[in-house]
């Protein structure tokens, strides 16, 4: 044991030995601490430093003067820079400490270490000195920022303090350094200024030990701009008597300011941005000029304009074309009465030589070549020149339409409309399968014949007649028939929404058909009301068959229906109305789980399938046993010794309970106990009644 503690201190103390004398040829040194060393006025700091050899010489420096000097562990005192005697200290351990530190030390500071026989170690550290930000304020040169003018620049100052950190923003978004905002030192310079840099610009400051922030608001001039300049009402000339005004302006910062001029003079009296003219007279016709003018900046415009100012006729120029009376010749129109001089009115698609002023009348006795065709007046004025145009056409084609009403006695009036379109328009002419309907009683014809009413009409009758309609006018006619029919609808849908609660029910009725009303019917369950929660009760009819819901009326294609429980299932039509009279419903539409069976339906089937099943499970039990009873009647016709019947009533004994019991039944009773044997006995053994006792039992 000693012998192995023996070896193992040389290895150590050689171990020691060798890492000593390594370090005492190395006199490498470096900060115990940060390299950089930021500090506060008027504190005291410690530039501290570790090295691995004995003894050294250490020496500080600052820009390359030595400051500071100690041979570490002599117990020599420490050579100090007569400059820096107030200020610094060097540690027997041979770091620098620092009394009240100024704002002049801040610096860079090298430390060498010397050992005989070692290597030279260095180190170094950078001090910066800081001071509290205090009295932080903006400036501008030049004092204005004018648009496209060249660079305007902010620049800050402080009372105290330096920043380590500059920040820059505009409205509360900071800049960064590029073509427009330039940062350098304590400016920033903004490259060719515009409007948009408009706003309040802060600047934040920063070091390690204080905060400051300052704030200015800077508004770029610019304008005027392009100027303005309108007339209201905006026309081309102007009637004498009327009134006008001229409003003229430019953006621009500060807003620039406004005179007026007419035909070069000044006008006096005329308020900024506006010049108001009233009750016009041909001698105020010329140029108006409008001046503007940057009060700051001395940047100017001006703008003119044009008024004329004319009595001309009223209104405008019109046109209409008519069928002259008792003939089919059209006489075209055109007319724009008054003004000075009047104004000269032609056709030159009808008459190259038909000219008038104010108004012109054109007859054409054979229009039939005009059908189609844009004929067009042109006017002629000295300040204006416009044209109307007018198109003739002949009945187009048309459908008739049908409507029905109850009036105030309570009859049912069917009306057909016939309406074409035509220039002129066209008058319309009825008539009864063949017969004229003016001479028919219950028939009234519209002042403008396009619509004929059918008073207290018989639905009974309907398909019996078929009226007919006919539109004439000079270009030509066109007829349509139509037949009535009775109540009916066409097609009918329904839409529920995404959760089934509500449904929108569609139908169409035929084009012919009389209806008044629409009867909504349902069948199903209740209905609930969302606005209460409650559920909205129906008859025991209308949950059974059929009942009404909604009525609407004639012009109604649709329906919304609310209320429903998506999980069960309703049945919807659509009964048609003609007054008192109702047609043949839709057909069903259901809404709800898909079709199938309906509710108690389902029911019914899902309460018989356990008595179905019971009954399968009696007969499988009742036939094996019938079976067994049938054999062994059969068998007892023939003699049979006491072992052979004993045997088999030890089988029956044991299987047929099992067969019985195995369907949760009792075991039917054995009636051959009750019998004594007979060897010689071959007659039927009393199972005959063995069924009717085993299905009694079950």
């Amino acid at each position: 044991m000693s012998v192995f503690n023996n070896v193992e201190f040389r290895r150590t103390f050689f171990g020691l030995l060798l890492i000593f004398i390594i370090r005492e040829c190395e006199a490498s040194v470096k900060p115990s601490g940060p390299s950089l060393v930021k500090a506060l006025v008027g504190t005291n700091l410690t530039l501290g430093i570790t090295y691995t050899v004995t003894e050294p010489l250490v020496s500080w420096w600052k820009d390359s003067f030595s400051i500071a000097t100690r041979t570490v562990g002599n117990g020599v005192p420490p050579k100090i820079a007569p400059q820096y005697e107030d200020v610094l200290v060097l540690n027997e351990d041979g770091s620098l400490s620092f009394i009240s530190v100024t704002l002049e030390h801040s610096g860079i500071y090298n430390v060498t270490l010397v050992k005989v026989g070692a290597e030279q170690g260095d180190a170094s550290f950078t001090l910066i000195v800081y001071d509290k930000i205090e009295g932080v304020s903006l400036h501008a040169w030049p004092n204005n920022a004018v648009e496209g003018s060249g660079n305007f620049t902010l620049y800050y100052t402080t009372l105290k303090g330096e920043a380590e950190e500059v920040q820059w923003f505009l409205n509360g978004k900071e800049l960064q350094d590029g073509p427009h905002y330039s940062m350098s030192g304590k400016n920033l310079s903004i490259i060719q200024p515009n409007r948009k840099d408009t706003g309040s610009y802060n600047v934040t400051l920063q070091n390690p030990f204080s905060f400051g922030t300052s704030e200015r608001n800077i508004t770029v001039l610019y304008g005027p701009d392009q100027p303005a300049l309108d007339v209201s009402p905006t026309k081309d000339f102007f009637v004498v008597g009327e009134s006008l005004s001229l409003s003229c302006g430019a953006r621009g910062e500060p807003l620039p300011s406004v005179s007026w001029a007419f035909m070069g003079q000044a006008v006096p009296g005329s308020q900024p941005g506006t010049l108001n003219i009233t009750n016009a007279q041909t001698n105020q016709s010329g140029d108006y000029t409008c001046l503007l003018k940057n009060a700051k900046s001395g940047a100017q415009l001006n703008i003119s304009v044009t008024v004329d100012i004319y009595e001309s006729p009223a209104g405008g120029p019109a046109c209409s074309v008519h069928a002259v009376d008792g003939s089919s010749a059209l006489r075209y129109r055109c007319w724009w009465p008054g003004g000075t001089p009047e104004a000269q009115l032609s056709f030159p698609d009808l008459s190259t030589g038909s000219t008038a002023f104010g108004e012109l009348n054109v007859t054409v006795d054979d229009p039939q070549s005009l059908d189609g065709k844009e004929v067009s007046c042109l006017i002629r004025h000295p300040v204006h020149q416009s044209q109307c145009n007018i198109t003739a056409r002949k009945t187009a084609g048309f459908l008739p339409s049908v409507s029905a009403t109850v009036n105030e006695n309570g009859r049912l009036v069917a009306s057909i409309r016939c309406l074409a379109e035509a220039v002129p328009n066209a008058t319309v002419t009825w008539a009864r399968s063949g017969q004229n309907v003016s001479s028919l009683s219950g028939h009234e014809i519209s002042d403008d014949t396009t619509w004929l009413h059918i008073v207290n009409f018989n639905i009974s009758t309907a398909g019996l007649h078929t009226y007919k309609c006919t539109a004439v006018n000079p270009l030509g006619s066109q007829s349509r028939e139509t037949k009535l029919s009775g109540p009916a609808i066409s097609d009918v849908s329904l839409f529920p929404n995404e959760e089934g609660t509500v449904i929108t029910l569609t139908w169409e009725v035929p084009p012919t058909a009389i209806v008044t009303g629409f009867d909504i019917q349902m069948k199903g369950p209740d209905l609930s009301d969302p606005s209460t929660n409650k559920t909205v009760s129906h008859s025991a009819r209308a949950k059974e068959g059929y009942g009404t819901i909604q009525v609407k009326g004639g012009s109604s294609r649709s329906a919304d229906i609310s209320g429903l429980d998506p999980k069960l299932r309703y049945l919807f039509r659509v009964v048609p109305i003609a007054g008192r009279r109702a047609g043949e419903p839709s057909e069903d539409v259901a809404a709800g789980p898909g079709g199938g069976l309906s509710g108690p339906a389902i029911a019914g089937i899902a309460a018989g399938i356990p008595c179905g099943l019971l009954v399968l499970l009696i007969l499988c039990l009742v036939f094996p046993c019938v079976f067994y009873h049938k054999k062994r009647k059969r068998e007892a016709r023939y003699p049979v010794s006491p072992v052979s019947r004993a045997v088999e009533k030890a089988v029956t004994t044991m299987t047929l309970p099992h067969l019985l019991l195995t369907g949760g039944l009792k075991m039917p009773p054995d009636y051959s106990l009750h019998q004594s044997p007979s060897a010689g006995r071959s007659g039927p053994l009393p199972f005959e009644v063995a069924p009717v006792r085993m299905a009694t039992t079950v």
